[in-house]
């Protein structure tokens, strides 16, 4: 099977999902947890990092949560000696595909390249929709420049195939336990 086989589809997740996650898995536990547990209470979903979006596809008759990701406003500090401003920014806070789903090649020519950097994944497709969701977001609604993520350093190739770029020098990271350990990126909107 390959991605291009798959139709998906992207909406907010909803308080009454909690149930379509138990099957989910992206491979790093933290993450798995968050999803999880964290982000449903009792009968309400908690968005203290941003909005919430499931990807999911049918299988055999049943609909199967294949992706998560979060989305909320930031910026990005752009400080040299006396000078600083801020972009806007969309943050994707949380990107996870179901490791059933990661290196799925997107169609045979994938498959079949020699070039890994040739290569192109189901989850690449998914990145591409979440980027059109931020563009639109950005056309309709409100401007921002960048797209902005701390990656995991496992997620490094992941994110730079994707056109994401390494903070430059004069870009300023978060400051907090969450991201120390990660890499900021951004993506120019």
């Amino acid at each position: 099977m390959y991605g291009e086989e798959i139709s998906y589809e992207i909406s907010l997740v909803k308080s009454s999902d909690k149930k379509l996650f138990e099957l989910f898995s992206c491979g790093n536990i933290s993450l798995d947890k968050y999803i999880k547990s964290e982000i449903f209470e009792e009968s309400s979903l908690v968005n203290p990092d941003g909005l919430h979006f499931k990807v999911t596809t049918e299988t055999n008759g049943k609909i199967v949560v294949i992706g998560f990701f979060s989305l909320a406003t930031s910026g990005i500090i752009h400080r040299v000696e006396n000078y600083s401003h801020i972009f806007p920014s969309i943050k994707i806070d949380v990107f996870a595909i179901d490791k059933n789903y990661q290196k799925l090649h997107y169609d045979k020519a994938s498959e079949t390249a020699e070039n890994p950097d040739d290569h192109y994944y189901f989850s690449d497709d998914i990145m591409g929709q979440v980027i059109r969701h931020c563009r639109k977001i950005n056309d309709e609604y409100v401007l921002s420049d960048y797209v902005i993520l701390y990656a995991d350093k496992n997620a490094l190739r992941f994110y730079h195939r994707n056109m994401f770029e390494d903070y430059t020098e004069f870009m300023e990271p978060e400051q907090n336990q969450e991201v120390k350990k990660l890499y900021p990126m951004f993506f120019t909107l």
